[in-house]
Order: structure tokens, then sequence, then C-alpha cells
């Protein structure tokens, strides 16, 4: 009995392990290659179920999958959801594939069918979450369709030639907040500027990337970072993120358009490479004003 007991409490650290190993896998891969969710979900979801098949092979134990769990569910919760709640999504399809895969062995043995039928429908499940729910919500989640009046700003041109450094009559203005060590506002600028690239026949629209103190860059340090990576985009500096505040933004990377008018028609805060649709319906929503 105490051999039995003492079997089991292996089982649930060695789980705890598998648990903090898929955490610092998942994570570690977001901040060092792409915060793309649908990797991070990707990932997340064969670092469980994986284990979670080991578990259900030695021992089908429930507390020991509830560890296996806890910590990739429980950081998810705290660090995503509350900046995306929309991702929901991610805590179901997880703990299912790990139910799945405790019971999966057991379940192969006496009936291979509906083993496969299961792992089938979890592949299926997953494909739709990446493909089709995630880039359509991220979507509306981070754009903001508005027509409200454009703050007051100034901002002080870093690159040569023509920059817009405020609002001019008669101009669509697409003003991108931007910061040199900030990973998503990097992942963002070759669809920036392919956007740009698709509407320089429309010369009334311009472009604008915009570094601020507030992200600890200075002039001098932007202009360097695009040199280094041969950006085409105009820019400018905004001292103290006083524009940036303008607009109530309360982080990067922070998009507003202005309209020929001078309203504010839409605004954005944040990216994620999987949002597959952003250039395509910035464009789109360009040549609607």
């Amino acid at each position: 009995m105490e051999q039995k007991s003492k079997s089991l409490w292996k089982l649930r650290i060695a789980a705890v392990g598998f648990g903090v190993l898929a955490l610092g896998v998942v994570y570690g891969g977001a901040l060092l290659l792409t915060n793309d969710v649908r990797l991070i979900y990707a990932s997340g979801l064969v670092l469980l179920f994986v284990p979670a098949i080991w578990i259900g092979w030695k021992k089908e134990d429930w507390f020991a999958a509830v560890l296996l769990a806890a910590p990739l569910l429980a950081s998810f919760s705290y660090l995503i959801l509350p900046e995306v709640p929309v991702l929901w999504p991610n805590l179901i399809l997880w703990s299912v594939a790990v139910a799945i895969g405790v019971f999966f062995v057991r379940i192969a043995h006496a009936q291979r069918g509906l083993a496969i039928l299961l792992v089938a429908a979890l592949l299926v499940g997953s494909t739709w979450y990446c493909v089709s729910y995630i880039p359509k919500q991220l979507a509306r989640a981070l754009n903001r369709v508005t027509d409200a009046s454009a703050p007051a700003f100034k901002l002080q041109p870093v690159s040569d030639g023509s920059v817009p450094v405020n609002w001019q009559r008669g101009k669509i203005v697409v003003i991108d907040f931007f910061s040199t060590t900030c990973a998503p506002c990097i992942a963002e600028l070759p669809e920036l500027t392919a956007v740009r690239e698709e509407l320089n026949t429309i010369r009334d629209i311009e472009f604008v990337l915009v570094a601020s103190d507030k992200g600890n860059d200075t002039p001098e340090q932007f202009r360097a970072f695009a040199e280094r990576r041969h950006l085409t985009l105009p820019l400018a500096f905004d001292v103290g993120g006083k524009a940036h505040d303008g607009f109530g933004f309360t982080g990067v990377p922070a998009l507003a358009v202005l309209d020929r008018t001078g309203r504010v028609r839409l605004t954005r805060q944040g990216y994620n490479g999987a949002e597959t649709n952003f250039r395509r319906d910035l464009v789109q929503f360009l040549k609607t004003l």
C-alpha cells in the first residue's frame, strides 16, 4: 500500500514537472520566436497531450492530469485572457486534450475506432480554432472603428523627406506608435510597409511610424534602427509620448487612422501574427475613407 502511494506521488511530481516544462517551452517560444497565439496554442496542445498519454499509461490519475495542465492554464488565464478575452477556447481545448490523453491508452485497447475518432475531433476543433476563430476574433478585439475628434498633436520629424507631423486637411494619416524594443511592433512592420506599398497610387494617404522616449527610444536610436532594417516608412518622434497618450493608447504597437477632415476613424492596439487578414482589412478600410 505504501509502495503504491509513493508511486502515485512520483507520478504526480512528474506531472508537475511536465507542466512546468510545457509552460517554459510555450512562453519561451513566444518571447524568443513569435507571439503568434496559434503557435502558443499548438505547442501547448502537443506538450500537454503527450504527457497526458504517459500519465494514462502509468495510471489514470486525474489529480496528476490537473497538475499537468495547471501551470499552462493558470498562466494563460492570468497573462493572456485579461488582454484578449476572446481566446477563452484555448483553455477548453487544452483541457480536452489532457482528458483525451489520460484515458487514450485504455480506450485504444478496448475501442480503437473511438480513440481515433476522439483524436480526430480534437484535430478538427484545433484546426477550426487556429484557421477560422483566432484570426476573426483578434481582428474584432484589436480594431476599434470610431468617428471621434482627433487630439491636437505635433510630432518631431526623424527621417528625411516629407514626414506628416500632424493632421493636414484633405489628407488621410495613418499613425503607428512604435518602440524599437517591442517584438510585436517589429513583427507588424512588414505588414504596415506592404499596406503602404499597395496604396502608393493614392497620393492623399500618408503613413508615419512614431517612436517615443516613453519607450526608451531617442531620435538617433530610432533613425539607426530604421537604417539597419532598411525601412522606407516616414519616421517621427513623439516627445514625452504626448500624442500617444492623447489618442488614449496605453501600449504599443498602437495605430490611429485620421480621415481627410481630421476625424479619428480607426484605432487599434497590439499586433499578433495570427491576425492573418491585417493587411487586407486595413487596405480595404483605408480605401473606404
